[in-house]
């Protein structure tokens, strides 16, 4: 199943719970998505939100051939509680040549092992929305949905009274701070209601009271700079 266009083809193995959310959003979104589980009832519950169904074996690697599977871009393996195939699958997967292949895991061990036959992810659910709930209510407008890591993220902020009138240049945040301003949106110069953005901003330029700057960094930094910076509540 070569793509028909310039739309991502990725492929979701085990239409549980999570691969079918996935399988569903990433239809949703655009991409082409070819959707197998051997369970028949999983697979006819997604008729209706893949580009394609199969009801099949996901070891049988001769189905995923004849199905178009190893033209995939990228890959979702969702067989969660089942190790064994997963191990098997994610294999097989990166032996027929797919360079992207996001796996489900339930351990750390988990994780290293999968990691070690291929995988260039993990998604490990419980660690993962701990860590994402954990850092939103510490810092509700962390930009979580960016993956830089478990301890790095991106805040929005209004220019603080202090940097008015003043250069980065001449406020080193990076030293001062330990966090980096990667964008500054310039409020005044609004197109059709939204803000015109600069990344990689020039650090020679004043900054303006209505400017909102973008800022990464580590979460300790970060929750420090907005507590040092930020408006108050």
């Amino acid at each position: 199943m070569a793509a028909e266009n310039s739309a991502r083809f990725c492929l979701v193995i085990g239409l549980g719970t999570f691969g079918s959310h996935v399988a569903r959003a990433l239809y949703e979104g655009g991409a082409q998505v070819l959707a197998i589980d051997q369970d028949e009832t999983a697979a006819q519950a997604m008729m209706n939100d893949a580009t394609r169904v199969i009801c099949a074996n996901a070891l049988d690697e001769e189905a995923l051939r004849v199905n178009g599977a190893f033209d995939a871009d990228c890959a979702i393996v969702a067989v969660r509680r089942r190790f064994d195939s997963t191990v098997l699958i994610t294999h097989m997967l990166k032996k027929r040549g797919i360079r992207e292949i996001l796996v489900l895991v339930d351990s750390s061990l988990e994780e290293s092992a999968v990691l070690a036959i291929g995988a260039t992810q993990v998604i490990f659910p419980e660690r993962d929305m701990a860590g994402r709930l954990a850092r939103s209510l510490l810092m509700p407008d962390l930009a979580d949905q960016i993956p830089l890591g478990t301890d790095v993220g991106i805040v929005s902020i209004p220019c603080p009274n202090a940097f008015v009138g003043r250069s980065l240049i001449e406020l080193d945040i990076r030293k001062n701070d330990k966090v980096s301003v990667i964008a500054i949106a310039h409020n005044p110069t609004m197109t059709e209601g939204k803000a015109v953005v600069s990344p990689a901003p020039n650090p020679e330029i004043p900054l303006k009271a209505t400017d909102t700057l973008f800022v990464l960094g580590r979460t300790k930094e970060l929750t420090a700079f907005k507590e040092k910076y930020g408006p108050a509540e």
